[in-house]
């Protein structure tokens, strides 16, 4: 009976994944500024490059410190009642690299607009990312760190490699260029 109970707990989780972990808080945020205009993405309760870029701008039109994570001033302009006990992020320390910097956040999904990752967790973005880059320089379009990060020099060997390709070159990690990377997206969805 016991392995039962275990089978099905483990089949609820492989089905359901990153659904049965959503942060209610975040998902609170994700349909508040679904409502407002500012967020076109799933309802996940997960805190994505795409949430924490609505969420940036938000705060610039509500004239809230602009950090693209959801601070306890921005969840309550949102008019969203939190639990007692729920924590907050109050400062970045100076020079510290966060998925939720709202630069790097912006800069981040900006990178995968129009291709199938674009509501993938900053985490699993950055994967990608860092997968583009040792195959693009494995192809001899990139010779910078293979780091994860996006930047304009990511963007142009992108292009570089997306018009020698005869891809659209858009600078995007897109469906066709993740295709012809021969990096498949689906390892990377939650739920797989």
């Amino acid at each position: 009976m016991q392995s039962r109970s275990f089978y099905t707990l483990l089949c609820s989780l492989l089905l359901f994944g990153g659904r049965l972990y959503a942060d209610p808080i975040v998902l609170s945020a994700q349909q508040s500024l679904a409502s407002l205009g500012y967020y076109h993405g799933p309802f996940n309760g997960t805190m994505t490059s795409q949430t924490s870029g609505a969420v940036t701008l938000f705060q610039r039109d509500n004239h809230l410190t602009q950090s693209g994570t959801l601070t306890q001033e921005t969840v309550r302009s949102l008019g969203i009642v939190a639990p007692k006990n729920a924590s907050f992020p109050d400062r970045q320390q100076p020079n510290e690299k966060s998925y939720m910097d709202p630069g790097y956040a912006k800069a981040l999904a900006d990178l995968f607009v129009g291709g199938p990752m674009l509501s993938a967790s900053p985490e699993i973005q950055t994967s990608i990312v860092r997968k583009a880059q040792d195959d693009l320089r494995l192809l001899g379009y990139y010779n910078g760190p293979v780091n994860g990060l996006p930047d304009p020099y990511l963007k142009q060997c992108l292009k570089a490699y997306q018009k020698d390709s005869r891809f659209k070159a858009s600078g995007r990690l897109d469906k066709i260029t993740l295709q012809g990377l021969n990096i498949d997206p689906e390892p990377y969805t939650p739920g797989r």
